[in-house]
């Protein structure tokens, strides 16, 4: 990865950067995939087609992630809308992404066991 603020070329762990001390994460002045500039309201990088909106790799806590779940499971509207929202805003092949359709699906899990629960 690449420093968003600088440019400089980090380890994909890194939590500062060597270069120029910040979060490497933070900044939008570089790519995260190839170092080349762009600008602050660029979504992908013209260089190599790197998305740059949700770059970072966030994810919720485990708490949080543990939480979100079983909501989506007791209320599946919310798992449908928050994880189709946090689907459309995280970067594919993101973590971030692969857990919000983790909310979608609870959601579903919900509604199916909702419908048991009414028939029985």
């Amino acid at each position: 990865m690449f420093c968003r603020n600088c440019g400089k070329e980090l380890s994909d762990k890194a939590i500062a950067c060597i270069g120029c001390g910040m979060n490497p994460k933070g900044g939008n002045a570089h790519c995260p995939s190839c170092g080349a500039e762009t600008k602050e309201k660029q979504i992908i990088c013209t260089a190599c087609g790197g998305s740059l909106k949700g770059s970072s790799s966030d994810v919720w806590s485990t708490g949080a992630y543990i939480g979100f779940i079983v909501l989506s499971v007791i209320i599946p509207l919310f798992g449908w809308i928050y994880g189709g929202i946090h689907m459309k805003n995280a970067a594919d092949g993101s973590q971030r992404k692969k857990q919000a359709w983790h909310f979608v699906i609870a959601g579903i899990v919900g509604f199916v066991l909702a419908v048991i629960a009414k028939i029985s």
